[in-house]
């Protein structure tokens, strides 16, 4: 049979066949790493951050000019850089801006990086997801498309072919605990996938470790529990997570040097409440502690009791379920005692390196929680309040008392009366 082609029949394969063209060579900013050779290896964080380069090319690579970027930002790499071949390059992110510095750092919430040749053309690129302290996300094997969060970073060198398995957070009921009380801490991994088991391991006064395997609950959580002690004293604990390949990771990433704790107590909690504060201090009230006057939120403290209290290793925090939010300093014992009868005034502003008297976090004139807690994280005092003005605080109407009003004429370290 004969046939016949229209001159439309040739325009439609003339079409189609500078499509298919089109898509297989590819725009300019198309990432063709394989050309290259040179890959983001392993991304760090959540601490000192870095990007891990590696080549996976047979001979050394030049990478001088080469562009690394993350959102918004660009840094191009030196003259005179190179990678030897399978080997690594570690790039620290630490906002210098020389050598093997870059000039901007990573966000632990996660987000993308990329890596540009000296042409300006996109060779490699990996959104990475939010990590927790002590975990990388990384390429097994080096240079593959598989990434992975793992519990252990290896900067510098291979990754290996397996993860290690990561945890993601570890969590405690009750979170302040009574003598006596058993405490249920559960650890939840990123994947259970080529996990073998997991460990919780604990202490009291600085004694032995003893471990407890910890049990599988669902998802990717698992549990153990840390018996009752009769007794006052701290309690630290920490948890590992073993792999099938023999890996393991920890939470904390550094224990056991770095430890979780609670502190078993039972003093009478002193007679101290929140007494006044301000959240939108713009001219009122000025902090000198810098050596200029700032206009930093503050929360007075006034003691009800008939003795002096030192406030050191006292926590407050702008999240009443959160007893353990900001420690105050133990430097200064002069500096955190209230007399019988008398006020402190802690700068909430962030600036815990001005002094004692300053914490690292802030108010929100939006409306929030403010609240007191004892050093064990037993509740002293809380208050929710709404949303505040400018240069006016919200005070006890009496120093102690039950009502609370606006205090136009904010009375920061002395009497409300």
């Amino acid at each position: 049979m004969l046939l016949r082609l229209t001159f439309n029949d040739f325009s439609y394969f003339f079409i189609l066949i500078s499509s298919l063209l089109s898509t297989a060579c590819g725009d300019d900013d198309e990432i063709e790493p394989s050309v290259e050779g040179i890959f983001l290896n392993e991304i760090f964080a959540s601490g000192e951050d870095w990007i891990e380069l590696y080549n996976a090319s047979e001979t050394s690579k030049d990478i001088g000019g080469y562009i690394i970027s993350d959102d918004g930002n660009q840094y191009s790499l030196p003259d005179g850089i190179t990678i030897p071949a399978k080997g690594f390059i570690v790039l620290l992110c630490n906002d210098v801006g020389t050598d093997l510095n870059t000039n901007f750092k990573l966000s632990a919430d996660g987000e993308i990086v990329s890596l540009e040749n000296v042409e300006g053309v996109l060779i490699d690129e990996v959104e990475f997801p939010n990590l927790d302290n002590g975990q990388s996300y990384a390429r097994f094997p080096d240079g593959s498309d598989s990434w992975e969060i793992t519990g252990v970073t290896t900067q510098g060198e291979s990754n290996g072919d397996d993860s290690a398995p990561a945890i993601n957070s570890i969590s405690r009921e009750p979170l302040v605990p009574a003598l006596n009380e058993d405490v249920v801490v559960t650890a939840e991994l990123i994947s259970t996938t080529g996990v073998a088991l997991v460990k919780l391991y604990h202490r009291f006064d600085g004694g032995s470790f003893s471990e407890v395997d910890m049990t599988y609950q669902s998802g990717t959580s698992y549990t153990g529990t840390i018996p009752g002690i009769a007794s006052e004293g701290l309690v630290e604990y920490y948890v590992e997570a073993i792999g099938t390949s023999g890996t393991s990771s920890f939470k904390p990433a550094t224990a056991p040097n770095n430890l979780e704790r609670y502190l078993l107590n039972t003093d009478p909690l002193p007679q101290l409440v929140i007494n006044e504060f301000m959240a939108s201090n713009t001219s009122c009230c000025p902090d000198t502690d810098s050596g200029e006057d700032e206009f930093d939120d503050w929360i007075e403290i006034y003691n009800l009791g008939t003795t002096a209290v030192n406030m050191a290793g006292m926590y407050l925090s702008d999240n009443k379920d959160n007893p353990f939010g900001d420690q105050i300093s133990s430097d200064d014992a002069d500096a955190t005692t209230i007399p019988a009868g008398g006020y402190l005034v802690l700068w909430v502003d962030g600036s815990s390196s001005q002094g004692p008297l300053h914490l690292d976090f802030g108010l929100s004139a939006d409306g929030e929680d403010v609240g007191l807690f004892y050093i064990d994280g037993r509740t002293i005092d809380t208050y929710t309040f709404d949303a505040q003005s400018e240069d006016v605080s919200w005070g006890r109407t009496a120093d102690g008392g039950t009502t609370w009003g606006a205090m136009p004429t904010p009375t920061p370290g002395q009497s409300n009366n």
